[in-house]
């Protein structure tokens, strides 16, 4: 069961990193099928959110098992929302787009909307997308000797980044439709 943590009167998104997180290290990571995978020490609440920098962890467990990026719940049976600059780009099974932002509940993005003062600049300036979410598949990134080096401190070629969302199927919308 997810907590919702808020700092100050703003609701901190689920998937965000805590500074009291920020040391990394190599380990089997069930949100990326068991392999091994770049992760956080654990501490959600403790010091203060580090806003646009995910916990590799709990990024890949809201990726990986459909949640929600602001509430940390289930997205099954419930309208889903990508906000993303990512553009449709060639793929396997035509157009898509590959993210790494996770997917939102609608009302959630309506939320993020109102409190992210990035989010606000970016759909004033028209650089991101509102798109519902029709179909979509899980993707893992695979990191470098040299990336896991440098974020862990250990050398292992292939070890899992961040998850990213590849949309097979939505539909454009904009901030509007989200309500709130």
């Amino acid at each position: 069961m997810t907590r919702e943590l808020r700092y100050g009167n703003m609701p901190v998104p689920y998937s965000v990193s805590w500074s009291a997180e920020e040391s990394q290290h190599l380990a089997k990571c069930p949100h990326a099928e068991g392999r091994i995978a770049a992760c956080n020490a654990v501490a959600p609440g403790e010091g203060k959110p580090q806003f646009g920098k995910p916990h590799m962890q709990r990024h890949r467990e809201v990726i990986a098992d459909g949640l929600c990026d602001l509430c940390g719940k289930t997205l099954h049976q419930r309208t889903k929302v990508s906000l993303s600059h990512a553009r449709p780009q060639p793929g396997a099974e035509g157009l898509c787009v590959m993210q790494v932002e996770p997917l939102l509940h609608k009302e959630c993005a309506a939320t993020s909307l109102r409190y992210c003062p990035s989010l606000k600049r970016d759909i004033e300036r028209g650089t991101l997308r509102v798109r519902q979410v029709l179909r979509y598949r899980v993707q893992f990134a695979m990191m470098t000797s040299a990336a896991t080096l440098e974020f862990t401190g250990v050398c292992h070629p292939g070890a899992i980044g961040h998850a990213k969302v590849e949309l097979l199927a939505w539909k454009d919308r904009n901030a509007a439709w989200l309500g709130g």
